[in-house]
C-alpha cells in the first residue's frame, strides 16, 4: 500500500488529496503557513508501518521541513497555534440513532466488524482513499469538508457541490483539547482522527440534527453548517 506526496505552491489550496498515477496522493501547499506540519507528520504517522510514502520532494524541503517542525510529533499531546479546541464528526441521518445509543462513534471498519453497516465500502473508496483510512474517526475544524462528504456518502456518489440537496444527519462537536491531552488525537498530514472509537461520554460537548435546529431535513452541506456552528456558538456562550 502507497501513498505518493507531492509539495506545490498552489494558492489555491492548503492541500489537495487525489487518485493519481494509479496511487493515492496527498499535495501539500508551500503557501500555506503550515506546510512542514502536514509534510512531517504524513511521513512520521506511517514510519514503521506496511504503508510506504513516496515523497517527490526536493531535499532542501525536506531541510526546511523538519528543521520548521522541530520536536513536534503526529500524537504530541497539546493542541497545536493552528488546531481549535472543538472539532467536528459529521454523519449521516442512518447512523445517528445508533451513535447515540452506543455512546461512541465508531470507525467504519470496526461498525462492518460489528455488522452495523451494509455497505461494501466506505465512501472514500471512491476517491482512491486507502483501506487503513476506514480504521479511523475522522474529525476536522469548523468546515464544511466533513458536511459535503457526509452527503456524498447520503446521496450515494461524490460530488462537492456545497449547496446539494441531501438528507441531514447529525454532526458531533468533540473537546479536541481533551482529546489531544488524553493521547487519542493522531495526525497523517491527511487528516486529524482518533483511532477506533471516540467515547461520546467523555468527548462530545454538544450535537447537530434537523430536529434540534427545528428545520426541515432535506438540507444542503452549506446551510446545515452555518446553522450547526451558529447554534452551537450560542450554546457555548452559555455554559
Amino acid at each position: 500500500m502507497k501513498i505518493r506526496c507531492v509539495l506545490t505552491d498552489s494558492k489555491e489550496y492548503k492541500q489537495f488529496n487525489c487518485f493519481e498515477n494509479s496511487t493515492y496522493t496527498l499535495k501539500i501547499s508551500r503557501n500555506f503557513k503550515y506546510w512542514y506540519y502536514d509534510f512531517c507528520d504524513l511521513i512520521d504517522f506511517y514510519k514503521g508501518t506496511d504503508i510506504e510514502v513516496i515523497t517527490e520532494v526536493r531535499e532542501k524541503d525536506i531541510i526546511l521541513a523538519r528543521k520548521l517542525y522541530g520536536n513536534h510529533k503526529c500524537n504530541e499531546k497539546a493542541l497545536r497555534e493552528y488546531e481549535t479546541d472543538v472539532m467536528v464528526h459529521s454523519t449521516t441521518k442512518d447512523n445517528v440513532q445508533s451513535i447515540l445509543a452506543d455512546k461512541k462513534l465508531k470507525s467504519w471498519n470496526l461498525l462492518k466488524k460489528e455488522k452495523s453497516i451494509r455497505e461494501d465500502k466506505p465512501i472514500g473508496s471512491l476517491l482512491g482513499d486507502i483501506d487503513d483510512f476506514s480504521n479511523y474517526v475522522m474529525l476536522s475544524t469548523f468546515s464544511q469538508n466533513n458536511e459535503v462528504v457526509t452527503a456524498s456518502k447520503a446521496n450515494g456518489e461524490i460530488n462537492t457541490d456545497i449547496n446539494q440537496t441531501y438528507v441531514a444527519g447529525a454532526r458531533f462537536y468533540l473537546n479536541a483539547k481533551k482529546l489531544a491531552r488524553d493521547g487519542l488525537l493522531l495526525r497523517d498530514g491527511a487528516h486529524i482522527k482518533v483511532k477506533h472509537f471516540i467515547d461520546l461520554e467523555k468527548y462530545l460537548i454538544w450535537y447537530s440534527t434537523p430536529q434540534i435546529l427545528g428545520v426541515d431535513e432535506n438540507l444542503t452541506p452549506n446551510l446545515f453548517f452555518r446553522l450547526s456552528n451558529e447554534r452551537f456558538k450560542n450554546y457555548e456562550s452559555r455554559v
